[in-house]
């Protein structure tokens, strides 16, 4: 009686506002889990004792393989599962009674797995058993009574590990850590690689985040997650910040151990070592646990490998599509003759030839390559030269027009005949007016004027 009024009030410091508990003689087997439907602790000594908040209850349940403190808890909606660490034998805490409800086996297939819920459902990740580290994801049905194995999607998966932390962002389980098997020797294990995995787990795909800091683990570290932060415990705290990237170190205030712990809010319900023989109970807050402020360190560098080779793929592509352009203006360009005709820069105002302004051209000269550029190779009537050189303010005869008519053509031919180099009667065609054959149409200049 005496043995359980102390348990009794030990175990009410687990609900108490204070900062440190009394210590008690050290049990072997303890489980504490929170009963989703009271929302009370719970803690189970030794497979006889069961203590539901301050209340020593009797110890119902039905048979089950092994000891209680090998059953991981689970709060789904308002039940309370204990899964065994092996896999296999499912428990429900149930009107204060333990009963056993699956249809399964005692596996040993998942030792040190990472267990998580999605959608009102059980699973576990990794683990060790029959002398393999698993990559596996098991699910138990409710309806069935059974372990099943989920299929899951990605380029590539994680390492079998064991030990592995997780880290629950919404519909994504973040997944690092832990330790696989050595194939030089079979008899040790060794740290999986320093991969971030990222687990969506509407589609159970597996994505690699990238590369993690691994200097910041210990072995076996205690992980616990408060709100959108992971803290690692173990001979320090490190607190893991995924939205920056970064982790921090601290001492503790007064060391102490996590052997047990579920969270509520901010505050950690936990049972607490100090030592290999003493245990006590007590709730805190992770910022009561934290000391001296050690230093920030870089938690993980994304992988942008996917991103890279998409932009050295498009750099390559858009080199190539370049260099088609370039080789297909060159083929174009080796196909045409250079110009060797006269160009009208519009904008200056100028006539070139060679990219060089022409300076001796006369005002009737320039008047006729005006009326042409608007002509390019077409043919004009004798009429429409004419009416470039009559003067309405000053009636002429029109002998007087067509001679000077005919200077300005016979000029401008001369001059572009010296300039090019083409024989003056290559640069003047004619033929019949079509609507009156007694009138001659001039096409001047044929293919060596180019407006710009």
């Amino acid at each position: 009686m005496v043995k359980k009024n102390i348990l009794l009030l030990l175990f009410s410091l687990l609900i108490a506002t204070t900062s440190q508990g009394q210590k008690l003689k050290r049990y072997d087997d303890l489980l504490l889990f929170k009963e989703a439907k009271s929302k009370q602790p719970i803690i189970i000594i030794n497979d006889s004792l069961v203590y539901k908040g301050k209340q020593l209850i009797p110890f119902k349940h039905t048979e089950y393989p092994d000891k209680i403190s090998e059953y991981i808890p689970f709060g789904i909606g308002t039940k309370t599962y204990l899964v065994h660490k092996g896999c296999g034998p499912v428990l429900e805490f149930r009107n204060d009674s333990i009963v056993r409800i699956d249809h399964s086996f005692l596996q040993k297939n998942q030792y040190k797995s990472a267990p998580f819920s999605y959608g009102n459902e059980m699973y576990l990740f990794g683990g060790y058993g029959l002398f393999t580290y698993k990559n596996i994801i098991t699910k138990y049905d409710l309806n069935s009574g059974e372990w099943n194995q989920i299929q899951t999607i990605g380029k590539s998966k994680p390492e079998g590990r064991t030990h592995a932390f997780t880290y629950r962002n919404g519909n994504n389980l973040f997944v690092f850590g832990g330790y696989t098997g050595d194939d030089e020797d079979v008899l040790i294990s060794k740290p999986v690689e320093a991969k971030l995995w990222k687990l969506h787990l509407p589609t159970m795909s597996w994505t690699n985040v990238g590369q993690y800091n691994p200097t910041i683990l210990s072995d076996f570290t205690k992980n616990i997650q408060i709100k959108n932060k992971l803290y690692l415990i173990d001979a320090y705290i490190i607190e893991i910040d995924f939205t920056n990237k970064i982790a921090k170190k601290y001492q503790f205030k007064n060391y102490e151990l996590i052997k047990q712990h579920y969270v509520v809010g901010d505050t950690i319900h936990g049972i607490f070592s100090t030592t290999e023989n003493k245990y006590y109970f007590k709730k805190t807050t992770i910022t009561d646990l934290k000391g001296k402020y050690i230093e920030t360190v870089p938690f993980f560098v994304e992988d942008n490998t996917t991103f890279n080779n998409y932009l050295i793929i498009g750099f390559i592509g858009i080199l190539f599509l370049g260099l088609v352009v370039i080789g297909y203006k060159k083929r174009i360009i080796s196909f045409q003759k250079p110009f060797k005709g006269i160009v009208y820069d519009s904008n200056k105002d100028q006539f070139l030839y060679n990219r060089k302004p022409i300076q001796h051209f006369e005002e009737n000269e320039k008047k006729l390559l005006y009326f042409l550029m608007d002509s390019i190779d077409e043919f004009v009537s004798l009429n429409q030269i004419n009416e470039l050189f009559e003067n309405p303010a000053q009636p002429q005869t029109t002998s007087a027009v067509i001679k000077r008519r005919e200077q300005a053509i016979n000029g401008l031919l001369n001059k572009v005949s010296k300039l090019t180099g083409i024989p003056e009667n290559q640069l003047q065609l004619e033929q019949k007016n079509l609507e009156d054959k007694r009138l001659k149409d001039l096409l001047l200049l044929p293919k060596l004027l180019k407006k710009v």
